[in-house]
């Protein structure tokens, strides 16, 4: 079974395939047009930033793995210098899947360098979880998870929980924990009748980023929860969440999207219908 930073990449790449082929050239050329002369791509200010490069990363490494595009944005991440732990763990997950990453010591010193910065809030543990699955082959050791897991709430899962919190806790489950039948009610619960996840129990209107990793969290977990019903009204809803500057922003009809909320969309796509043409 692959591990965490595996399955998002496979399954953000099923998003891809099941574009068309002026949609997949749309997306593609929006996202090289966010590249800046030092090889990082544009944040929604302007300026390049490894956060951002990090999810163009991981969008054109889905579009086309052979793109020659995809070195100029590796490299930037490989020698940026990061201006917070966000960034720092995004360039590090990049260093942990280039081939100089791959090496025993590199993934050694990335190990210890983590335990000395532990996450502070519940995104900064995702992305840590992240970073750790690129250290470890065989996916994050059980004490680790157990770690993580405190940072994203522990076996908090009421109301107020934010859904990407749940996502991230239902998805660092083992299967068969004995609260994951709890997330997975509380997930659904999120979603509404006419396409999409809201990211929290009051939340007015859905938004791409409680869609995708809502959607992935049950897809990895509990696949069969994903009706072919709802699957077709959030596929829907993904599709109204393309700009019109060619990426994807976070709710239906923006005039400009970036490349964070262009990887959610490939991410939920990739749950939705990976045969069928976008």
């Amino acid at each position: 079974m692959p591990g965490l930073f595996r399955s998002l990449e496979m399954t953000a790449s099923k998003g891809a395939e099941g574009l068309v082929r002026d949609a997949h050239k749309t997306l593609f050329e929006s996202l090289t047009r966010l590249q800046c002369p030092n090889g990082g791509c544009a944040a929604p200010s302007g300026v390049p930033d490894a956060y951002y490069s990090f999810f163009a990363w991981l969008c054109l490494r889905a579009l086309d793995p052979s793109a020659a595009e995809i070195a100029a944005v590796e490299r930037y991440l490989l020698t940026c210098t990061p201006t917070s732990p966000i960034d720092a763990l995004c360039a590090r997950i990049v260093r942990l899947n280039a081939p100089a990453g791959k090496r025993f010591l590199s993934r050694l010193r990335v190990f210890f360098s983590l335990l000395l910065k532990p996450p502070r809030d519940a995104y900064t543990a995702f992305l840590y979880a992240l970073t750790l699955d690129s250290v470890f082959a065989s996916g994050i050791p059980k004490p680790l998870k157990r770690l993580i897991g405190k940072h994203l709430g522990g076996g908090h899962n009421g109301p107020q929980t934010t859904t990407p919190r749940l996502a991230a806790q239902l998805t660092l489950m083992p299967p068969g924990h004995r609260d994951a039948g709890a997330r997975r009610a509380a997930l659904l619960q999120r979603r509404l009748p006419t396409g999409g996840f809201v990211s929290s129990a009051n939340a007015p209107s859905p938004d791409l980023l409680a869609t995708a990793v809502a959607r992935f969290a049950l897809a990895t977990h509990t696949p069969a929860s994903l009706a072919a019903d709802g699957t077709a009204a959030d596929l829907a809803f993904v599709q109204t969440c393309w700009a019109d500057d060619g990426l994807f922003g976070p709710t239906p009809y923006p005039t400009r999207g970036d490349a964070e909320h262009t990887f959610y969309a490939l991410l939920a796509l990739g749950t939705c219908r990976a045969r069928e043409k976008f």
